[in-house]
């Protein structure tokens, strides 16, 4: 397996900057995610590593030797597209196809294609031309595919985007399994929370092709690094409200919230829709819709502050209800700069 480093990588375009000094580094045998919206830059990360890109500036070192000038076909890496790519063959052929073409023994070929096939369950439709399977099996296929290379480095784009939810979370569960299984350094890419919690031992969220913060998924759900890891991470997202910097702390309306020594004059305060609860001393607000999730209800309110989603039971009743909130956990940003100055739970 392969320890990762990113020192400084850019990948610039005629028309943009795709990522702009990535730091980075991945240990032998780690699962991390990228994760952000369209264009963050996660892909371009990906085509970095398997060589199909060179960066515009930095250096990328597999085990602390530079890779920027190994060929693809040199790094041992092996990458799975968003894009299904498959051959016109049935699935031994297409999962064994970088073994044929390095003219190994047919031997080798199929007990190494069937090794594969057992693990992802496609033992029984080796013999089935591909366009055959449903979605989710193709999927498997090139999964296999990736896999019976043997590859220091895996990396997929967008693992789990097009498959229905039962099969996703088959896949994430499969996925991680095979991932901790075989020991391999694992570097996929998703706009998908649900997926990157499952899936990672760190996540990296990325935003305008820059790194915004790493760590665990505890670690930014519950301490977001600025507004745009807050704003993305969490569903619904965080309810960022507008507070004023006071001598006390911070102020919303009529109240007033503890923070840090020195708090800036203008400040976004972040609460998730689990930290609400109701008070007669609480900031107004009015519940403009309600939405029945089964487990549980999701409120969401209007407020002097702006508007916010509120978990709750059975304590509002419906769309006009007047209330009044506290956060029990709340996290506070700079208004000017977008980043954390404080977040209410102790580290």
């Amino acid at each position: 397996m392969v320890a990762v480093v990113l020192d400084g990588v850019t990948m610039r375009y005629p028309e943009d900057t795709a990522v702009e000094e990535l730091h980075l580094s991945v240990d032998d045998g780690e699962a991390v995610v990228l994760l952000g919206p369209s264009g963050s830059g996660k892909t371009t990360v990906l085509r970095l590593l398997a060589g199909l890109d060179s960066p515009t500036a930095g250096s990328i070192l597999f085990d602390g030797q530079p890779v920027n000038d190994v060929k693809p076909a040199q790094r041992n890496v092996a990458m799975v597209f968003q894009d299904e790519v498959l051959y016109p063959m049935n699935v031994g052929a297409n999962i064994g196809f970088p073994l044929i073409s390095k003219r190994l023994p047919e031997a080798e070929i199929t007990a190494r294609v069937q090794a594969e096939a057992k693990v992802l369950g496609l033992d029984r439709v080796l013999g089935r031309p591909v366009q055959t399977l449903a979605a989710g099996h193709r999927h498997l296929v090139q999964l296999a595919r990736a896999m019976v290379r043997a590859p220091d480095l895996f990396l997929i784009d967008e693992p789990l985007g097009r498959l229905d939810p039962a099969m996703r979370r088959q896949l994430r569960t499969e996925l991680r399994l095979i991932q901790q299984g075989y020991g391999v350094t694992a570097i996929y890419a998703t706009h998908d929370q649900e997926d990157a919690m499952a899936l990672a031992d760190r996540l990296v969220i990325m935003d305008e092709g820059q790194i915004r913060q790493i760590g665990t998924g505890v670690d930014v759900y519950r301490r977001p690094a600025d507004l745009s890891v807050a704003g993305f991470v969490g569903s619904p997202p965080m309810a960022i409200l507008r507070g004023t910097g006071t001598a006390s702390g911070v102020a919303i309306d009529e109240l007033v919230l503890p923070g840090p020594p020195v708090v800036p004059d203008e400040v976004m305060v972040g609460v998730r829709s689990e930290d609400w609860r109701l008070s007669s001393e609480g900031i107004p607000a009015s519940v403009t819709r309600i939405e029945n999730l089964g487990s549980h209800r999701l409120a969401g309110v209007e407020t002097i502050a702006g508007t916010a989603t509120v978990r709750l039971g059975d304590e509002i009743a419906g769309v006009g209800d007047e209330v009044r909130l506290v956060p029990t956990r709340y996290h506070l940003f700079d208004a000017a700069t977008g980043r954390s100055v404080y977040h209410s739970d102790p580290e």
